[in-house]
């Protein structure tokens, strides 16, 4: 499918490859969609949540749009009746709740807040797709620079026929310095079947908890409604999450990991319009490795993931539970684009098969491959059938220059964006500028502008360019030290 040679080269590959195909993971405007079986979700490419801007990036044919704004976040049909019935839009209808985001400390530090209903502070810088075998897969990456210096990657993992679906989370600390606590949330308003009912009231449940919360297994919140027929939405989260409900517009993560003002009780419940939510609290991230500038690497002491899952079915969300549980994979360290082939093995337990691109079997190959950063997804089905998936990355770095993927990008930032008459691409001090420059493209890949780059503050104008979306690439001494999306208003 999708051979990543570059983020730019990917996201150009992306937007337009699969356009004409019949894919059921594809771009379209700025978002992704995923067309399973008996799972739909588009994903906002400004903001990396669930809630595609229908007006600017149209559905794709045959997906079940339904909802009374312009937001297509997640339907399912666990009916398992070709859709004749189905459950949602959950949360676009009415004001459509659905985001994430973080806090540094528990007072005073940095906040950032990525949500349908705004403000997006994490600025997506790029959102491509795959869809290998029965596996659909979205990235969404975006930066967090207001006070502090964080990456974000974030995986959507369906597989075909599944009625849940995986998201992992990579945090970077491209910082100088330790993050003592950084709390992560996952919040959402589940309407469930509000567009056919009017009724936004769900019965909400705090089913489980880890362990060291006080459950035994999971953090597990769910939400039902019974008219005009059972439906149910749960977020499972891996044993760094807690899961509660409570609220609306929740935005404090270190309240909700810490339950201040929220239901985490197990067996609590509470029939109203409320929010549920998981929240974690990510404890001494180490800053970025400056004298090795190692950055965004999944085996990177300042990168720590995470996953979770959203379910819309009790018996999915019992193998949704046993995949966390019993799947995972390990992180790779970054290879060059001339090494050999080798067997992967970060799989776990073992027996699984792994997929992505540059694998064949369980092997990867860098010259299938080429130099970039790329999803290795390893599946696993257990004697009851369950199927778990774990994504982990793989660093390729092109052999001609000796840059890594993992190095794209750092220490460049883009601000404002979108904008409306001009934007500055921002490098950091410790790059030096060697007859650099920074070479915009439009969306079916045509070089529109070329802009030098005499300086570490380099400001780019829309003149003579339409509004809509570009992207870019900084090119310094011959080389690509960073790309990504503009957006003009």
């Amino acid at each position: 499918m999708i051979k990543k040679y570059s983020l730019l080269t990917a996201a150009f590959f992306a937007l337009f490859s699969l356009r004409t195909e019949k894919a059921n993971a594809q771009i379209s405007g700025t978002d992704a969609y995923i067309q399973g079986t008996s799972v739909e979700l588009g994903i906002a490419g400004a903001g990396g949540f669930e809630g595609a801007n229908t007006t600017t990036s149209p559905v794709p044919a045959g997906m079940h749009f339904r909802s009374n704004t312009n937001f297509f976040g997640f339907v399912a049909n666990p009916q398992l009746n070709s859709w004749a019935t189905f459950d949602g839009d959950y949360f676009t209808p009415g004001t459509p709740e659905n985001g994430w985001g973080f806090e540094i400390g528990a007072s005073g530090g940095a906040i950032g807040n990525n949500n349908c209903t705004g403000p997006n502070d994490m600025v997506g810088t790029s959102i491509t797709y795959s869809h290998i075998g029965t596996v659909y897969s979205v990235d969404w990456e975006g930066d967090a620079t207001s006070g502090t210096d964080l990456h974000f990657k974030i995986n959507y993992l369906l597989n075909q026929t599944d009625l849940f679906y995986t998201t992992t989370v990579w945090i970077t600390n491209n910082s100088l310095d330790t993050i003592p606590d950084l709390y992560f949330y996952r919040n959402l308003d589940p309407d469930n079947n509000v567009t056919l009912t009017s009724d936004y009231v769900t019965g909400n449940l705090i089913v489980d908890q880890t362990p060291a919360n006080g459950g035994s297994s999971v953090a597990n919140v769910s939400a039902t409604q019974s008219l005009p027929w059972s439906s149910y939405v749960a977020l499972v989260g891996d044993p760094s999450f807690k899961a509660g409900f409570g609220g609306f517009s929740n935005r404090d993560a270190s309240d909700m990991f810490n339950g201040t003002g929220f239901t985490q009780n197990v067996g609590g419940t509470d029939t109203a319009d409320v929010a549920i939510y998981l929240a974690c609290d990510i404890q001494n991230l180490l800053p970025a490795d400056v004298s090795t500038h190692t950055h965004r690497s999944t085996v990177a002491p300042n990168t720590r993931c995470f996953r979770f899952i959203t379910s819309f079915d009790p018996n999915a969300t019992v193998c949704a539970v046993r995949g966390l549980q019993q799947v995972s994979q390990a992180g790779y360290p970054t290879v060059s684009s001339t090494s050999s082939a080798f067997v992967l093995t970060g799989g776990s337990p073992a027996g699984g098969t792994y997929s992505g691109t540059g694998v064949s079997g369980n092997m990867f190959d860098p010259a299938t491959s080429g130099p970039g950063l790329f999803d290795i997804i390893y599946s696993y089905t257990d004697s009851t059938g369950c199927t778990g998936m774990a994504v982990s990355q793989m660093h390729v770095a092109d052999a001609t220059t000796g840059v890594a993927a993992n190095t794209m990008n750092a220490h460049v930032n883009l601000y404002p964006n979108p904008f409306s008459d001009e934007t500055t691409i921002s490098v950091g001090t410790s790059v030096k500028l060697d007859n650099a420059s920074v070479h915009i493209y439009d969306m079916v890949g045509k070089e529109v502008k070329v802009v030098a780059a005499t300086s570490n503050e380099i400001k780019i104008d829309r003149k003579g360019l339409a509004g809509g979306m570009y992207f870019y690439k900084l090119i310094n001494n011959n080389q690509q030290i960073a790309s990504g999306k503009m957006i003009i208003k």
